[in-house]
C-alpha cells in the first residue's frame, strides 16, 4: 500500500512516528511522511526508506510558525496533504493526533482514501488542564487550544475515521464510554524498540542510589522528587537524582533545587539524543515517574515507564491510572499518591532499604517487557490493522 503519515511537528524527531513509519516500511508499504518545517529543513528527503515531505518555509521564523501551525483548517496543510495523496497515489492516511484530523476528513472525502487516527494523547483533557491553570494561559487557550472544539473534533473522529489507534487500555475504554465503536479501536502502545536496549555494557557502579527521570520537563510532579531528597537522608543511604530532558519547567525546577540547597544531589543533564537515553537509564538504579493524576494522565502512558522496565530498573510511579495498573500488575515497582511529598518519600525509603526487593522488581519489569510491552508486539498489531485495509477486511478491537 501507499501510506501517508501526517505529523504536526518537525521531523526528525519523534520516537512514535519513527517507529510507526519504520514498521510500515519494513512491512513493504511505501510510506510518505508529511510534517511541519519550522526549522527550514530540506523540503523532501528519504530517511531510513521513508519519504519525508515538509511544508514550505520562508526566511521569517514567525511566518514559518504560521505556515506549520497545526490548526484544523490551515490551508498550507490542506494544500500539501492533497498534493502528497494525489502525486503518490496514496490509499491510506494515518493522522497523528487530533489537531490535524480535519485534514484527514478532507482527504478521505476528496480522494476516497481510508483514514486512521493515531491518538497518542487525550487532547480534550490536556486542553482542559491548560484552562484550569487560569490567567493568560487559560485566556489564550480558549482561542488557540479550545477544549470544547477538541471534544467536538474527537467525537467526529470516532464517527468518521475507519480506525483509531490508542496507546493504553484506559484510552480505549474512555472512547467507548463516549459512544465510539470498540471494533474500530486498537491499542498500539508506546513500547520500546528492543534493539536499542540490547546492550551487553553494564551500568556504571557508584556508592549511591541514583534516581532517573527522562522526558520533557514540565510541571508534572518533578518538584515532589526534589523536595523528598532532603527527607530521606536520615536513613543513611546516599541518593542522587538525574534529570534528563529540557522544557519550560526546567529553570523553575533548578530554582527549587537551589532554594532547598540540594544542588549536590540533583544533576541536570539537559536534552540528549534518544539513542543515548538507554545508557543513562542503565547507569541509574531507580526510574521515577511522578506525573500528576488528572483525566489526561489517567488515559495515556509515558514511553519512559517501559524504557525503565526494559533496563531492569525498579520504578516509583504516581497513582495515575495506567501507571498504577501496569506497575501493580507486573509487580515492577512502587506506587505513591500523586502530589504528595510524604507518600513519595515513604515509597523511596522502602525502595532504598530493601535493595534485594528492588532488584527483583527490576527483573520482573524486564520480563514483562520481553513478554508484552515491546515494540515487536505492538508493531505486529499495527501491521495487521494496516494489512486489513489492503485486503478490505475489518481489523477489529485489540
Amino acid at each position: 500500500m501507499k501510506i501517508a503519515l501526517i505529523w504536526k511537528n518537525d521531523y526528525p524527531w519523534d520516537v512514535r512516528i519513527e517507529k510507526i513509519a519504520s514498521a510500515l516500511h519494513e512491512a513493504g508499504h511505501d510510506v510518505y511522511l508529511l510534517c511541519a518545517n519550522t526549522r527550514r529543513l530540506k523540503r523532501e528527503e528519504t530517511i531510513n526508506g521513508v519519504k519525508v515531505i515538509r511544508l514550505p518555509f520562508t526566511r521569517s521564523n514567525l511566518v514559518n510558525s504560521l505556515i506549520s501551525l497545526p490548526f484544523h483548517f490551515n490551508p498550507f496543510w490542506m494544500w500539501m496533504a492533497a498534493k502528497v495523496v494525489k502525486r503518490h497515489g496514496v490509499n491510506l492516511v494515518i493522522v497523528r493526533d487530533l489537531p490535524l484530523i480535519t485534514i484527514g476528513f478532507f482527504l478521505k472525502k476528496r480522494f476516497r482514501v481510508s483514514l486512521i487516527l493515531d491518538m497518542a494523547e487525550n487532547y480534550p483533557a490536556m486542553y482542559w488542564d491548560r484552562i484550569g491553570k487560569g490567567g493568560w494561559v487559560a485566556f489564550k487557550s480558549w482561542f488557540v487550544k479550545n477544549p470544547r472544539l477538541m471534544e467536538y473534533m474527537e467525537k467526529r473522529a470516532t464517527e468518521k475515521c475507519d480506525h483509531i489507534f490508542v496507546v493504553v487500555e484506559e484510552s480505549a475504554q474512555r472512547l467507548i464510554a463516549n459512544g465510539a465503536d470498540g471494533a474500530k479501536i486498537s491499542i498500539v502502545s508506546n513500547t520500546p524498540d528492543m534493539k536499542i536496549f540490547q546492550s551487553e555494557t553494564p551500568g556504571e557502579t557508584h556508592d549511591y542510589v541514583q534516581l532517573v527521570y527522562a522526558g520533557f520537563i514540565q510541571a508534572r510532579g518533578l518538584d515532589i522528587i526534589v523536595e523528598s531528597l532532603g527527607k530521606v537522608q536520615d536513613i543513611g543511604v546516599p541518593v542522587k537524582f538525574m534529570v534528563i530532558g529540557d522544557g519550560h519547567y526546567l529553570e523553575q525546577l533548578k530554582q527549587i533545587t537551589r532554594r532547598l540547597r540540594l544542588e549536590a544531589m540533583v544533576e541536570f543533564k539537559g536534552w540528549v539524543q534518544n539513542t543515548q537515553i538507554p545508557s543513562y537509564i542503565r547507569a541509574s538504579d531507580v526510574g521515577v515517574i511522578p506525573h500528576n493524576k488528572n483525566p489526561h494522565s489517567d488515559t495515556t502512558i509515558p514511553n519512559k515507564l517501559f524504557d525503565y522496565m526494559a533496563c531492569a530498573k525498579p520504578v516509583i510511579v504516581s497513582n495515575a491510572g495506567p501507571l498504577q495498573r501496569i506497575v501493580e500488575e507486573e509487580q515492577c515497582g512502587l506506587v505513591f499518591s500523586a502530589g504528595s511529598v510524604e507518600s513519595f518519600t515513604e515509597a523511596l525509603k522502602r525502595m532504598l532499604l530493601n535493595p534485594a526487593a528492588a532488584a527483583e522488581m527490576g527483573r520482573k519489569g524486564a520480563a514483562a517487557v520481553r513478554r508484552r510491552y515491546n515494540w515487536g508486539y505492538d508493531s505486529a498489531l499495527l501491521k495487521r490493522v494496516v494489512a486489513s485495509f489492503a485486503s478490505g477486511g475489518d481489523a477489529g478491537i485489540n
